[in-house]
């Protein structure tokens, strides 16, 4: 009769192993798809509404009027604002950053939580929503408003914004985005971006014209968009919009900002090159 061997430490962990292994396979497994399934479904309802009620329309040509392509050139865009509206009564705004092809409605937001882990349509996905920061004045007229954005891993939402540091040149190609409401169309410059944390003065209120100055300063000291034209007249303080998402590990206080000032706007109803249903 043969002597059963005994199990040593040795023996049990060499089959353990392999278990473990194969259980944390399908964990990370689950989770990865888990994880998958929830970026596709807000990247389809996105991709949804831009086909049904955000269009950008191919430009056929330059229309007479344009004399001054900085301040006179707006993109074509269709918009179906009243369907929009229907969908999320929240809705304020629709941003364009040509330079990024990036296209999403953007909500008013009651406390700046609310759409962290909401999507346009209501549902919950941790992707969220592209929102108007509460405290800022609405309709851009304060001197700063900020728009968040959660920084996807898949580059959905506003993990695109990170493409201007990672693309030298992109920004100076392109360094415009675009903020269309139901009335009117709103062409910004960018002129500064960089990493900060939250907690940072990037965030404090424009309360006066010294605020605004100060605010500027620091801006264009902390940029690294180092080919800036310098063309933005600063001194007429125009109106910021100021783009923000989360950047470094989950849960951390690092934030990435884009910075534009406000250089032109156009009525749809004065336009050609404007197209609002």
């Amino acid at each position: 009769m043969k002597e059963k061997k005994k199990l040593t430490p040795g023996t049990i962990l060499f089959y353990l192993i392999p278990v473990i292994a194969g259980a944390a396979a399908i964990i990370f497994g689950y989770l990865y798809m888990k994880d998958y399934l929830k970026y596709k479904e807000a990247a389809d309802e996105y991709a949804d509404i831009n086909d049904n009620y955000i269009k950008i329309v191919e430009d056929t040509g330059e229309p007479a009027d344009v004399y001054d392509e900085r301040t006179d050139y707006f993109p074509t865009l269709s918009i179906d604002f009243q369907k929009l509206k229907s969908i999320n009564d929240s809705m304020a705004c629709v941003l364009y950053v040509p330079g990024l092809d990036m296209t999403y409605p953007v909500v008013y937001s009651k406390d700046n939580e609310d759409y962290l882990h909401k999507t346009f349509e209501g549902k919950y996905n941790f992707a969220g929503c592209i929102f108007y920061d509460y405290l800022s004045e609405r309709n851009f007229k304060g001197y700063n408003t900020f728009i968040f954005g959660h920084n996807m891993k898949n580059g959905s939402m506003f993990g695109t914004l990170k493409k201007f540091n990672q693309e030298p040149g992109l920004a100076a190609s392109n360094p415009y985005f675009y903020i269309y409401t139901d009335g009117q169309v709103r062409k910004y410059e960018i002129f500064s971006y960089y990493q900060t944390l939250g907690s940072s003065k990037t965030y404090d209120d424009i309360l006066s014209e010294e605020d605004y100055d100060a605010y500027i300063d620091r801006a264009l000291k902390n940029s690294n968009f180092t080919e800036y034209a310098e063309d933005i007249e600063f001194n007429e303080r125009p109106g910021l919009v100021t783009l923000s998402t989360c950047s470094g590990r989950s849960g951390g206080n690092e934030r990435f900002v884009v910075h534009g000032a406000l250089i032109s706007t156009r009525n749809p109803s004065k336009g050609k090159r404007l197209d609002f249903k």
